[in-house]
């Protein structure tokens, strides 16, 4: 029997081979194609990434300026803390005991440099990775970085611990303007303010560096090398000035603090006709460099109570994003008085009323709805400028009347009311209004002296300015320019009017009756020697909140002043938010004119100045600024004391000497009429000191006697001094300071009748 194959059994094993032969092509075939073309791109990288080391190099990003050059954004170089996973799992394969070795090295390294550092969380990635590339950490200065490689090299590495290049974002003013510049996160965007609202062009586009690597990782000489460079991001200079935003925030954190602000407090000055900003503030802030940190301390009083931990977690996240929250353009309010101000304008553009038509201060009856004047006596009958100047409800409740609810819906969409203002800053809200078809009689009456409406501090500054400046509505911007990388400006903020509401003639109008609203009667609270301003207070109740919390005393208390009067330039809008402050009576102290009016004035006198606006005094305002004391010292006692008392002074002289030695006040003080000067004969005598009484909430005659009896002397500072009823609301030095005898304490007074 032959045990030979036969032609069919070949023929058929020859049929199987070739099927299993063809079924092995085409699979070869499917795959090179599925690798060629269906998943090309995922097998290229997959080549590349073991191929080719790709190196970021991270582009610039802008810096941002104020007006004046000043650095308030900048970014520094830092490096990212990174390992390599393919690295060590070829080590793992290789020896496994020199790999743990590596892994509790690099563990070590890293928990010993850098704080937070999960050494669980190392060993994953090392273990899992499927590149040449983890992340350990980032935003790393150069020292602990120089620690980490230096570490990492004596242990042998190998480069196991590597670092690249990157940024880190510096704010050298710290908490200076810090809800306008806002902030980035941590991946280099900008998320809050300015470097979120022009992250595009601040941010640059990163760059890269490609190169061969062998088995291992390691980078090769590779003359095709490519690198793309990169583009660094391009600079701002803002519209704000440093120096006007330290003025504003330093007063507004003494407003929060001395009246208790519960919901914080806002302010803005900007330029009255182009609608620059030129410095605008939440208070309390926060620090830009330490922004996680709750930087108002009785917000962290509120958190050191909370033991539960979820709670606590949920409270912080609240108060934190309340901090960054840019309160001038993202919270609304009623704004009270200072709408008094858009009212009468648009009465007078439509001739409805005029500064010689009469309004009677008694209660109205409107539609079965009664509403009160604030003030707890009747005004009488006023003109116009008397009505604003006594910010009767009534009487503008009369004028919105003439005015008609469709003029008056007009009016409010005229100036930007209706609407967002435009700015250049993330999260602008919008208002909350009563249409036309919902403005009944009650409406009207309401709105017509700032109640029923809410908007925000920006809309309410913008239609102020519009009143004021001629009558056009501009919008309001904080960039002047951008700026590339080599200094070329690429862009330039002009000013862009959005429309004229109301007349050259009726705006110069308003102005002369806001200047006589501050100067009226000799002067209100807001009234600075030698300065022409205008300015109107509100004091606004927080209805919606009343009702809702069943409470009575929640008030917005602001005040929106410019200057020069006749030809404004500067316009500034204080806003204070549930101040719960009192007197020495213990009353509540919540009026516009007790608690934002402090601010203007004394950021005015001190920003007025600053920009070249100096005073102009009349002939009764040089008088009440007191005498220039002249230098008597190394004069003899009898001819220094002649020489003072000359001058209307009054004169003690202590010590045995012949000449005198020392004098208080110092030479060139202004010190006021009939004041006394003490003065001292011999070198080693001691100055005699005094305690200094506190003078808040008394008359001037009062202030004048508690003063003199502790001699000291006192001057009259600004404010409503002249008015009948006008208490003490700030003294230079706080009670129980130890001073000088003769030492010149300046007192502040103002009047409550103002709204």
């Amino acid at each position: 029997m032959s045990y030979q194959p036969t032609a069919k059994m070949k023929r058929k094993l020859n049929i199987a081979v070739l099927g299993i032969l063809i079924i092995f092509i085409v699979f070869i075939m499917v795959n090179l194609f599925d690798t060629a073309v269906t998943n090309n791109a995922m097998y290229q990288s997959l080549a590349n990434e073991n191929q080719f080391k790709s190196t970021i190099l991270k582009a610039g990003r802008g810096s941002i300026y104020d007006a004046n050059g000043k650095i308030l954004a900048q970014s520094a170089t830092v490096y990212s803390i990174n390992i390599d996973p393919l690295k060590w799992q070829k080590v793992l394969k290789d020896d496994p005991q020199e790999a743990e070795r590596q892994l509790k090295a690099c563990q070590e390294i890293l928990s010993d440099e850098l704080s937070d550092i999960d050494t669980g969380e190392i060993e994953r990635k090392l273990a899992e990775g499927t590149s040449h590339w983890a992340n350990a950490a980032m935003k790393i200065e150069k020292p602990v970085t120089d620690k980490i490689l230096s570490r990492s090299s004596e242990e042998k590495l190998a480069g196991l611990i590597y670092a690249d290049l990157d940024t880190r974002r510096y704010y050298p003013q710290n908490e200076l303007a810090a809800a306008v510049i806002g902030f980035t996160n941590y991946d280099g965007d900008g998320i809050y303010g300015i470097e979120s609202q022009y992250n595009d062009f601040l941010k640059g586009v990163d760059g890269k560096i490609i190169s061969a690597t062998d088995a291992n990782g390691n980078e090769m000489p590779y003359k095709n090398d490519k690198m793309y460079a990169q583009q660094d991001g391009n600079s701002l200079y803002l519209t704000l000035d440093m120096n006007l935003q330290y003025y504003l925030e330093k007063h507004l954190e003494e407003a929060v603090v001395n009246n208790n602000a519960q919901n914080r407090a806002c302010a803005i000055m900007m330029n009255a006709n182009t609608g620059a900003v030129l410095a605008m503030a939440s208070s309390p802030g926060y620090d830009l460099n330490d922004r996680n940190s709750i930087f108002s301390q009785k917000d962290s009083d509120i958190l050191s109570g909370i033991t539960n931990e979820d709670e606590y977690s949920e409270q912080y996240a609240v108060l934190r994003e309340k901090q960054w929250k840019n309160k001038a353009i993202t919270e609304l309010y009623f704004p009270g008085s200072v709408f008094k101000v858009i009212t009468g304008s648009a009465a007078l553009e439509e001739k409805r009323v005029s500064l010689h038509s009469t309004f009677h201060c008694s209660t109205l009856n409107v539609s079965g709805t009664p509403f009160h004047c604030w003030a707890t006596y009747s005004h009488g009958s006023q003109d116009f400028t008397t009505a604003m100047t006594n910010s009767c409800n009534p009487a503008f409740i009369q004028i919105g009347q003439a005015l008609g609810a469709e003029n008056f819906a007009a009016y409010f969409r005229a100036f930007g009311l209706t609407e967002p203002t435009g700015i250049d800053l993330p999260g602008e809200a919008g208002s909350l209004y009563t249409d036309v078809s919902e403005k009944g009689p009650v409406e009207l009456a309401s709105s017509s002296f700032g109640q029923t409406n809410k908007i925000t501090p920006l809309q309410m500054i913008t239609a102020y300015a519009a009143a004021i400046n001629g009558g056009y509505l501009v919008t309001p911007y904080v960039v002047g320019k951008i700026v590339d990388p080599n200094g070329n400006v690429i862009k330039t903020t002009e000013k862009t009017v959005k429309r004229q509401v109301i007349s050259e003639e009726t705006s110069k109008v308003m102005r002369q009756v806001l200047e006589d609203v501050v100067n009226n009667k000799g002067g209100s609270n807001a009234y600075i020697k030698g300065y022409a301003i205008g300015g109107k207070s509100g004091t606004s109740e927080k209805q919606d909140e009343n009702n809702s919390k069943n409470v009575d005393n929640l008030y917005v208390s602001s005040y929106c002043a410019f200057a020069p009067a006749d030809n404004p330039e500067i316009i500034m809008l204080v806003m204070v938010d549930e101040p719960m402050g009192t007197d020495r009576n213990g009353a509540h102290v919540y009026y516009g004119s007790l608690v934002a009016v402090p601010v203007v004035s004394d950021v005015l006198k001190e920003a007025l100045p600053y920009l070249g606006y100096y005073p102009e005094y009349s002939d009764e305002e040089l008088a009440a600024l007191g005498k220039t004391l002249p230098s008597v010292e190394g004069q003899s006692a009898d001819i220094a004391k002649a020489t003072l008392e000359a001058l209307g002074l009054k004169v003690e002289i202590y010590g045995e000497g012949d000449r005198v030695v020392s004098q208080v006040p110092q030479r060139s003080s202004l010190i006021p009429e009939n004041g006394k000067v003490i003065l001292y004969t011999e070198e080693e005598q001691d100055i005699m000191f005094t305690t200094v009484p506190n003078v808040l909430g008394y008359g001037v005659s009062d202030v004048n006697l508690l003063l003199t009896q502790a001699n000291l002397n006192f001057k009259v500072g600004d404010g409503a001094a002249n008015h009948a009823g006008a208490t003490a609301l700030s003294q230079n030095y706080a009670e129980g300071t130890e001073v000088p005898r003769g030492t010149i304490v300046e007192v502040v007074f103002a009047i409550k009748d103002e709204h």
